[in-house]
């Protein structure tokens, strides 16, 4: 489904005009956050339950938001999320965009954008979306792997060999994690952030898994929460 990008300004307008308890009413479409270990298949379940649920995937296009309000170019805004909680880098981003623009700006700036996409509907991947949704009825998804088996997957579908891919996994799931903990003080290793847990170790194939979330998607935007760990490990 694709992005209706003047509907997430507008809902972003929106946002900023209304009260905490406002904006803890229904989305429009059922809302999924994913927070997934680097080769998981966690992006792969995002987009299934994406086409399942007839609601945009929103990964990239969070940045593309924030550039928007920031008025940045999103490579520079990227560069800020990569490098969020390192103040020594600050300086380049000064240098590059003519701003000074810190963390707790990008901080303000992404919650809010991740406010207003929870206020549409649809699949949030990454990016803390679970901590800045709590409060709402969004059905937070955490899919993980053993690091070992996740770069089995990768290597399996060209992405090196598994060396090289179980280095990356290990290197991109301590970025994620330190984003998290720089960003909102949460662990992805602390399963009550989370409603449901997926390890997906010993799943080659995820439409059933898909099948059950995206049924529990449901439930949850219509006011029923589900606190549940889901795994095979």
């Amino acid at each position: 489904m694709s992005h209706d990008i003047p509907a997430v300004i507008s809902a972003m307008v929106q946002m900023a005009g209304r009260s905490p308890a406002e904006g803890r009413q229904r989305p429009q479409r059922p809302v999924i956050t994913v927070s997934r270990d680097y080769g998981s298949g966690g992006d792969e379940i995002a987009a299934m339950l994406g086409r399942k649920l007839d609601v945009p995937v929103y990964d990239d296009t969070v940045l593309r938001e924030v550039a928007v309000r920031m008025k940045d170019h999103p490579a520079i805004v990227r560069m800020l999320d990569e490098e969020f909680g390192r103040a020594k880098d600050m300086w380049l981003y000064r240098l590059l965009s003519g701003k000074d623009v810190g963390p707790d700006v990008y901080r303000d700036t992404l919650v809010k954008v991740i406010l207003s996409l929870g206020r549409m509907g649809g699949v949030i991947v990454g990016r803390g979306a679970h901590v800045v949704l709590a409060e709402s009825c969004a059905l937070r998804l955490r899919v993980a792997g053993t690091p070992a088996i996740c770069a089995r997957r990768l290597a399996a579908h060209g992405d090196g060999d598994e060396k090289a891919a179980l280095a990356k996994v290990e290197d991109v799931n301590h970025h994620r994690g330190h984003f998290v903990w720089e960003m909102f003080r949460s662990r992805l290793s602390d399963a009550c952030q989370f409603d449901i847990t997926v390890n997906t170790d010993r799943m080659a194939d995820f439409t059933e898994i898909v099948e059950a979330l995206a049924a529990m998607a449901v439930a949850t935007h219509s006011g029923r929460v589900l606190t549940v760990t889901f795994g095979n490990a």
